[in-house]
């Protein structure tokens, strides 16, 4: 692939200035994770296969950009993936994320203490030396700003106390690495005197830890009543067409509601995205809070003991040994440390909810389309929703299905490991739907994952083609990047990605059906005016004789004969149909007629003839009176050849 990371960050410059041109800001980071989804979509992926062409990347930072201004739901859902990928993990590696960054904080104090070799003589180069030592425990503790003059002095006796003048002459002349590791020794032993001094326990780190779960519970209610009534207000319109096996959201099945339109639905699909998304984050703190808050009880119930035994190795002593006293600084510092790393996550979880509410804040709620979606119908909870028992007759009819798990064998899956797609009914995903998959209508085992269904009639479907219904989620996951790590599929989906059609839509067959129909001669009356004219003229002219008209009067003359009437009958003879007899057609026999030129061969001039071979009816001679050959006047106009040809010719 020709998109390496130098190449998606540079993009992600170039989108970011593109949205600034348009007064958006976006953060390079959030869009180079944007980039990353998209890239697993063919549409984009290919453009970059190859080589990188600039018609190619002008046309995808176009597409970014007007996703980033668009500012809609699904690039809400994309900021709050964004924003926990980022700032939270599992709690392990957030402590030691936390820890790490306070090493790299102090490593600059610790390498000038490492690297600092003063004289045995230069007791002010020792006092300085002492100073920046107490300055790094302070800070590397965590207990008060050693800017502070009485934070530092405090730190100061407690190093004094176990870290004389001497030690620090012999911790000069110790290797760096030596050095190193007696410095986090006497971090345990300077914090565990100063907390001992203090004789203090932490008790608000459970009420905290309280706060922070109530706080998130309510934010969960509030979620989860959402939640509820977008599910409900789609799990209906869900169906499959019988004859192609497609899942559609049928319109037709709220009569009620045909004011509604598919981008209805998927406007509320997306809500339910990201309220889905809400609610796993949610219940994700949730339970790290609440392990975190039984740490912190057990952690709190740790330092009362270890400062129980503390009192009790140097009460009324007036010298203890270091190798009895010094080890129970140490631990009273580790549960302290302990105790401040879950002081950490649950402050961060508190300002996480912060930046997650003000996202939610941005999110309207179309409660006009959702009450016409939600009318006359109760609003079900998914722990009704996914305990909702099917009837007899369809359990017998799961168990003909192939690699059925059935109930309660799919608890004993559930229990080890979590559904597909996030136990969302996998042919609901064709559509965008997040509806949940009921647990007791049991599972399918497809490839080593196992898939659950919302509906009997689903999960007979699904087992006559798994990988089709499959592929019809990861298609529609990857068209919509903010469900990819919602349903954790990124590894599915990167499988797929340079496979461009994914999905073969299916067209149900067309049917014909020859009908008579009755229409009306004239459905819709019409209006012509007969005296309409487009002239001014005729319009003055006729305006004209109106005026007129207003001054004629009116009446009427009785004649003589004008009340005479009279009637007259007349004899007409009905038309009749009738037929007449025409005479018959006859063929005869002629005679071929047959032609002969004279005077074509030996004569010259004129005289040539047609000689008439007809058949003569009559035997009879008939005498020619005149002669029909032109004749000359002079017999000595012709020449001797003509003499000759005319001789030949009477002697014939």
């Amino acid at each position: 692939m020709a998109c390496n990371e130098n190449v998606i960050k540079n993009m992600a410059n170039e989108i970011t200035r593109n949205c600034q041109a348009n007064n958006v800001t976006v953060d390079p980071e959030f869009v180079t994770y944007m980039i990353d989804l998209l890239l697993l979509n063919p549409k984009y992926g290919k453009l970059f296969a190859k080589t990188i062409k600039r018609n190619n990347l002008a046309y995808f930072v176009d597409e970014c950009v007007s996703m980033l201004t668009g500012d809609g739901t699904a690039l809400n859902t994309l900021k709050m993936q964004f924003i926990l990928q980022k700032n939270y993990d599992k709690l392990e590696i957030l402590i030691e994320k936390h820890l790490g960054h306070i090493e790299k904080c102090l490593a600059p104090l610790v390498d000038e203490i490492l690297d600092m070799d003063p004289g045995l003589s230069n007791e002010a180069e020792f006092h300085k030396l002492f100073r920046k030592m107490s300055i790094y425990f302070v800070l590397a503790s965590g207990l008060g700003n050693p800017s502070y003059i009485v934070t530092l002095k405090e730190g100061m006796a407690a190093l004094e106390s176990v870290f004389g003048m001497e030690d620090l002459k012999a911790f000069v002349a110790l290797p760096r690495s030596d050095k190193s590791l007696q410095l986090e020794v006497l971090l345990g032993y300077t914090s565990g005197v100063r907390l001992f001094n203090r004789d203090c326990i932490p008790l608000n780190l459970v009420d905290a830890g309280k706060a922070c779960m109530s706080l998130l519970s309510n934010s969960l209610i509030t979620i989860m009543q959402r939640v509820n009534k977008l599910t409900t207000a789609i799990e209906e319109a869900i169906t499959i067409q019988d004859e192609t096996g497609n899942v559609v959201v049928d319109l037709n099945k709220v009569n009620d509601h045909s004011e509604l339109a598919i981008g209805d639905y998927k406007e509320i699909f997306d809500l339910l995205a990201f309220n889905r998304q809400y609610e796993v984050f949610i219940r994700k703190l949730l339970a790290d809070v609440e392990s975190l808050t039984l740490k912190g009880a057990t952690y709190v119930e740790r330092t009362k003991a270890v400062l129980q035994e503390l009192h009790a190795a140097v009460k009324y002593k007036a010298a203890v040994p270091v190798q009895n006293v010094f080890p129970l600084f140490t631990k009273l510092w580790e549960v302290w440390r302990a105790m401040q790393n879950v002081m950490f996550i649950i402050s961060n979880v508190n300002r996480l909810m912060g930046i997650m509410g003000s996202i939610q804040d941005k999110i309207k709620m179309p409660l006009d389309v959702l009450n016409k979606m939600l009318q006359g119908k109760t609003v079900t909870t998914d722990h009704c929703r996914i305990n909702n028992r099917p009837s007899t007759e369809e359990r017998l009819s799961l168990t003909s299905l192939q690699n059925y798990v059935g109930y309660p064998s799919s608890s004993d899956v559930l229990g080890v490991k979590q559904a597909e797609f996030l136990g969302f009914c996998a042919l609901c995903l064709g559509v965008g739907a997040l509806v949940p998959s009921n647990v007791k209508i049991g599972l399918i085992k497809f490839k080593g994952g196992y898939y659950g269904f919302c509906s009997v009639k689903m999960a007979t479907r699904f087992s006559k083609d798994p990988e089709r219904y499959i592929n019809e989620a990861l298609n529609y996951a990857r068209n919509n990047p903010h469900l990819i790590n919602l349903l954790n599929i990124v590894e599915n989906v990167f499988k797929v990605k340079d496979i461009d059609d994914l999905v073969v839509v299916r067209v149900p067959k067309i049917k014909v059906f020859d009908k008579d129909i009755q229409t009306e001669m004239h459905p819709v009356p019409t209006y012509k005016e007969k005296n309409y004219t487009w002239d001014l003229w005729e319009w003055k002219r006729r305006a004209c004789q109106w005026a007129s008209i207003v001054n004629c009067q009116t009446h009427s003359t009785q004649t003589v004969y004008s009340h005479l009437r009279s009637d007259i009958q007349c004899q007409t003879v009905e038309p009749r149909d009738k037929s007449l007899q025409t005479n018959k057609d006859a063929g005869m026999n002629t005679v071929n007629s047959n032609y002969f030129l004279w005077g074509l061969r030996g004569h010259r001039g004129y005289g040539q003839h047609v000689m008439d071979l007809k058949a003569q009816h009559s035997m009879e001679a008939s005498i020619i009176a005149t002669c029909t050959w032109p004749c000359y006047n002079k017999k000595e106009d012709l020449g001797a050849d003509e003499t000759m040809d005319e001789n030949l010719i009477h002697s014939e």
